[in-house]
């Protein structure tokens, strides 16, 4: 992933700049997706967990596992990034 920096200068509102920085987040939430696609693809990822909050602020946690010990450590895991991560 790459971290370019945008920078606004210009006449501009607060609704534009709103909309870059959303344009922005979603740019960024499609290279995490298209890099973990790649390892799928690639062979290197053969099971994984996701945590995520949607628009209306509900969590989800994603796991794709081989077998149940798996998925449930894995959830784990996801509760956990999601628990120490997560800010109001």
């Amino acid at each position: 992933m790459s971290s370019d920096m945008k920078v606004i200068t210009g006449n501009f509102n607060k609704t534009n700049v709103e909309d870059e920085v959303k344009e922005a987040r979603k740019q960024s939430l499609l290279e995490v997706i298209d890099e973990m696609r790649s390892r799928v693809e690639a062979g290197d990822m053969t099971e994984f967990v996701g945590a995520s909050i949607d628009g209306d602020n509900e969590v989800n946690i994603h796991v794709f596992s081989l077998d149940i010990p798996g998925a449930v450590g894995l959830f784990e895991i996801g509760k956990n990034i999601l628990l120490t991560s997560y800010e109001e």
